[in-house]
């Protein structure tokens, strides 16, 4: 997890610091609730199946706290920063039009 939080500290501008602990508490329990290999192809793909995970669980969150709730929609506010995150990550990979339609499919995976 260390080189993608380095990759995090390197975006500008940063994110505002309770945004930037949500995100990494989200990462970290996506990372206690997975294995450590995503199955990607370097670095950079690691990177964005990290993101994508983790933002697809603090969406499944949101969406488990059907109302006006507060904390539903700070999760959707961090599932959004993440798949933000995942986006400009696949955009630095090797193949970003296949990585970002991987991003784009991931609704359909979980639907299924």
């Amino acid at each position: 997890m260390s080189e993608l939080r380095s990759w995090l500290d390197d975006r500008r501008p940063p994110a505002p610091g309770v945004l930037r602990s949500a995100t990494d508490e989200a990462l970290a329990a996506s990372r206690r609730a997975s294995s450590e290999s995503t199955g990607g192809s370097g670095r950079v793909d690691d990177h964005v199946a990290r993101l994508a995970e983790a933002a697809g669980e603090r969406l499944a969150s949101a969406l488990s706290k059907p109302g006006r709730v507060r904390e539903a929609a700070f999760d959707l506010l961090t599932a959004d920063a993440l798949l933000t995150y995942a986006c400009e990550a696949a955009l630095e990979g090797e193949d970003p039009a296949a990585a970002l339609t991987r991003l784009g499919s991931l609704g359909e995976e979980r639907a299924t």
